[in-house]
């Protein structure tokens, strides 16, 4: 991600419509419906064919029945006792959420989405931290949402390396830290290859030198507590683990929840003295959220339950080792690295992956194409709505984009 960071070249310019007036006068409503329906009839992927992004998925049908009973609600602490229904519906979703992420007295708020998750985050490991130039430690993996917030909120990030398979170099970490330190993050996992970090490895030097330390589980949160139900080897990495201040994920990516339900979770309530609040007591970067995020996240968690959860999971995982299998067998690809969660990466030594990229995207299939340590690869994010006949289906479309380049 620190690329983004490092661009010195023009970047090309965002495409605007021409200059429109404001309409005068309204249009009916199966004209304005009939034009959105042809706007996204020419979007280049079905919602079923996209395999690129890991928002691409319908939340679950309950949320959106939720929002209908919904409408007109909203929640925001100072107008908890004007409307608290949706009040308790966000304050009970965090509970659940902090029981299921390993520490049940946890507080928190729901966000909008990641980026405001991690730049809270820094904010109280900033202002906890009393250090006059403060510096927060982590690879360079990590989320760019930490550059953006290290330049809003006037934090130096010192970021550390990652070998090829996105593993943190734990000594350099160690290194890093310096008497202006007053964080470290790490990520559960990060979002190129889907790796999970040392989060033990963080939190023994957090403890050690009396660190903030901050957990991105953007990706994780909705499916490596499941796996872990499941059987699966997994590293701790949440807020069981002591030396872990906070931790986040994102309800929209794996949570079957609309976008954009982030979840930003704080092991313990007095760490929230540290942000100046007037009486409208506001602790998060966005104030007023709709009713039905909260009233959507409770509703989902509260009708799949754990077992529900780990049913997606498993559906989820036989489709991402569908396509693993798919990619073994297709002569000239591979895997770039193991998955751990539904983000797969590959590559070739012999084959165009950028031609690659655009046969599969010939045939209506979307992914995502770029380089990552000086290798071309293709990067595919599955969200649960995905199936095996969908995963079959798309190792068949990739076995003809290869054929079709060779």
């Amino acid at each position: 991600m620190a690329q983004e960071f490092d661009r010195h070249s023009p970047r090309d310019p965002l495409p605007m419509p021409a200059p429109m007036d404001f309409p005068e006068d309204g249009q009916p409503e199966s004209d304005v419906l009939g034009d959105i329906q042809a706007r996204l009839a020419s979007d280049p992927f079905s919602v079923e064919r996209n395999f690129g992004i890991t928002y691409v998925g319908p939340p679950h049908p309950i949320a959106d029945r939720v929002r209908t009973l919904t409408q007109g609600t909203y929640f925001v602490e100072w107008a908890r006792e004007m409307i608290p229904s949706a009040y308790e519906f966000e304050k009970e979703a965090i509970r659940m959420m902090v029981s299921l992420l390993g520490h049940p007295e946890g507080t928190g708020f729901i966000t909008s989405g990641g980026t405001e998750s991690n730049m809270s985050a820094m904010r109280l490991a900033r202002n906890s931290g009393g250090k006059p130039e403060p510096e927060i430690v982590m690879p360079t993996s990590a989320h760019y949402s930490f550059r953006l917030g290290a330049e809003l909120l006037g934090i130096r990030l010192i970021e550390t390396p990652v070998d090829a398979e996105m593993r943190p170099d734990m000594d350099a970490v160690r290194r890093a830290i310096t008497s202006n330190t007053v964080g470290l993050v790490c990520s559960a996992p990060e979002g190129n290859f889907g790796q999970l970090d040392p989060v033990p490895e963080f939190a023994t030097l957090a403890r050690d030198y009396g660190l903030y330390l901050h957990v991105d589980g953007a990706f994780g949160g909705f499916i490596l507590p499941f796996m872990r139900d499941l059987g699966h080897d997994l590293v701790p990495f949440d807020l069981s683990v002591p030396g872990v201040s906070s931790f986040m994920t994102d309800g929209h990516k794996l949570g079957m929840l609309p976008v954009a339900t982030g979840f930003f979770l704080i092991r313990d309530a007095n760490m929230l003295d540290s942000i100046p609040v007037e009486t409208t007591f506001i602790h998060t970067l966005t104030a007023t959220k709709p009713g039905a995020h909260a009233a959507g996240a409770w509703a989902v968690m509260r009708h799949l339950g754990r077992d529900g959860y780990r049913s997606c999971v498993v559906r989820l995982l036989e489709a991402v080792q569908i396509i693993v299998d798919g990619i073994d067998s297709i002569d000239g690809l591979r895997l770039m690295v193991k998955p751990l969660i539904s983000v797969i990466n590959f590559t070739s030594d012999s084959l165009d992956m950028e031609a690659v990229f655009h046969e599969l995207s010939s045939r209506g299939w979307g992914s995502t194409f770029g380089e990552m340590h000086g290798k071309a690869r293709i990067r595919l994010s599955l969200h649960p709505h995905r199936d095996a006949d969908h995963a079959r289906r798309f190792v068949a479309a990739l076995r003809e984009s290869v054929q079709a380049v060779r």
